[in-house]
């Protein structure tokens, strides 16, 4: 099969479609020159917002059996739930048609993208080929491809098996890691909670992708002889495009649109006058490298970009120059805002110092609505620079979350109330000083509303027994909790004896259990479990702390006092980032 580089360039996220009458971003990107030649009349030169992606370096497939016949095929779960009974019914398929082959089963250990080297070696020494199992997720698909191609490596055939809901999923990921040509096998979606017997019908039925039957295009991936394009070598630098791009200002805006850098809302087109305006808001270099983005850390390729890429992404925001080191001190941080997961996850953005007061910012009424420029932009480019500077957000390849969130478009920006808040701000809790300015970034499912009183006349202790706890019991344990708290519910907290956050949290960790068998049943626990000498001793009645580690809940003040209300997220702390930094 031939390889047709414009496809395997446009899998690894490389150049836009192309409006009539525009300069497309077309060919390797190249530095923008300030001498650049002034735009026809009525038109802008527009700069292009994205960042720089890794060379791929091409890897060969390994050769083909000959033949299945008195070979060892081992049968590797990714850990997907449902992959080891998948693997059972593949089994038992080559057992009813092909009783010479002999099948192995074995799960990876560690997360989705982590190598397992004990087992690979085991592989290494006794396995003839190799079939993984499931890609029926937006980090178990990129895990399971990935590792078919260490395996190819290692000079093992391989056959991933991958569902139709990650088809361009799964093809972008082998092209971005070097084999475009690798063979995946694609079965119905879900394979997650069907019998034994609608997982053995998928595989007497047809690959969705292809139309012949499963099991031959499993046969056929390990046997096929290659072709020259499964054995070329080489470098392949993906495109983003040339840097400019000059045309009428309402093409531009559909030119950003149509090409995935936006969020599907007006931006400010980005010309070279607004950039350079844009990093007078910095010391740093426009060419400083900050760090780098990826929808999910093992799974994709991470992007590198600079200050400047990040200027250009917060002038389409709607940003000033002002906020500037703000957005850069969100982009260090390395989260970002839209993550490949098809749960459809939040970020959250906590600000701290006295930049609050200079900027106006709002951490008053409507705090986290929009209704300030500063909070709004800051949030929506924390959404551009994402998506153009890491790749992200791509629906059907880096952005698989079935439902979307609506928090997305600018984000969780919390600035916190530091002014009436009776506690220690969140920045000095992370071991700043009061009057450094610093931007903590959370991640997580989303958040929720709740009531903490319902005024100082009546007695707040059951009502904060009953309402800001019990909002705890919903959450997760796979991340933590994010409380956001009115100032009128912080003071009545106070009344009650906690007088610090550290109380408050002490408290709320204790108190926010579960039982034993719900703690069990979790697919998912975030390293929770249960655990310890204890836990074999353990019934499932018992209630055990939702999270183990008081780290896990943070605490900050936000409101204009209108109401005893809160807030609760179901989001992990991350890190803390100097703003300072980046002035």
């Amino acid at each position: 099969m031939k390889v047709n580089r414009r496809k395997l360039l446009s899998l690894m996220g490389a150049t836009p479609v192309v409006l009539a009458g525009t300069k497309a971003f077309a060919g390797p990107a190249k530095a923008v020159s300030k001498a650049m030649v002034k735009a026809e009349p009525g038109k802008l030169e527009a700069l292009n917002p994205r960042g720089n992606p890794p060379a791929v370096q091409l890897v060969p497939m390994a050769p083909r059996l000959q033949s299945l016949d008195g070979k060892t095929i081992y049968l590797i779960s990714d850990g997907f739930p449902g992959a080891d009974v998948f693997l059972k019914q593949v089994s038992t398929w080559f057992s009813k048609n092909m009783p010479s082959v002999t099948t192995v089963y074995r799960q990876k250990a560690g997360a989705f993208a982590d190598d397992d080297p004990k087992l690979f070696a085991e592989m290494k020494e006794k396995a003839n080929g190799v079939i993984m199992a499931i890609g029926h997720c937006s980090t178990c698909t990129p895990a399971t491809v990935g590792h078919c191609i260490t395996f190819e490596k290692m000079g093992l055939p391989s056959a991933p098996m991958v569902t139709i809901a990650f088809k361009d999923l799964a093809k972008a990921t082998a092209a971005k890691r070097g084999m475009p040509t690798e063979r995946i096998v694609f079965v119905p979606h879900p394979v997650w909670g069907k019998s034994d017997t609608e997982m053995y019908a998928y595989l007497e039925g047809n690959d969705p992708v292809t139309g012949n039957p499963v099991m031959k295009e499993v046969l056929s991936a390990l046997t096929s002889p290659l072709t020259a394009d499964d054995q070329k070598t080489g470098t392949v630098t993906p495109s983003i495009g040339a840097p400019t791009v000059t045309d009428s200002a309402d093409n531009l805006q559909k030119f950003y649109m149509n090409n995935g850098m936006t969020d599907f809302m007006p931006i400010i087109i980005p010309t070279q006058e607004k950039v350079d305006a844009m990093l007078k808001g910095t010391s740093h270099s426009p060419d400083e490298v900050i760090g780098e983005l990826t929808p999910a850390r093992g799974s994709f390729p991470a992007w590198k970009f600079t200050v400047r890429h990040v200027a250009i992404n917060a002038v389409m925001a709607g940003a000033e120059p002002e906020y500037l080191p703000i957005i850069l001190a969100i982009a260090a941080s390395g989260l970002p805002s839209l993550s490949s997961s098809t749960n459809s996850f939040a970020t959250a953005a906590v600000i701290n110092g006295p930049l609050r007061d200079k900027l106006n910012m709002n951490y008053g009424i409507g705090a986290m609505g929009p209704f300030n420029q500063v909070n709004v932009s800051v949030g929506r480019a924390w959404t551009l620079l994402s998506k153009n500077c890491g790749n992200c957000g791509q629906p059907g390849e880096t952005y698989m979350g079935t439902q979307g969130n609506a928090v997305n478009f600018s984000n969780l920006v919390i600035v916190e109330n530091e002014k009436d808040t009776p506690w220690t701000p969140l920045h000095v809790q992370k071991g700043f000083k009061p009057d450094e300015n610093v931007v903590s970034v959370f991640f997580g499912y989303g958040i929720a509303q709740g009531q903490g009183g319902l005024g100082s006349a009546v007695k707040p202790v059951p009502l904060f027994d009953q309402g800001l706890l019990y909002n705890f019991t919903p959450l997760t344990s796979i991340f933590g909790a994010l409380a956001v708290l009115d100032p009128l519910v912080a003071k009545d907290l106070v009344t009650l004896g906690y007088d610090t956050k550290d109380k408050l949290i002490d408290y709320l960790q204790k108190n926010a259990t579960l039982t034993v068998k719900d703690a069990r049943s979790m697919l998912f626990t975030g390293g929770m479990g249960v655990r310890g000498p204890q836990a074999a001793s353990l019934k499932d009645d018992d209630l055990i702390p939702r999270w183990p580690s008081k780290a896990s809940i943070n605490v900050v003040v936000v409101g204009g006092q209108t109401n005893p209300y809160y807030q609760v997220a179901n989001m992990s702390y991350s890190r803390s980032v100097s703003i300072d930094k980046w002035m």
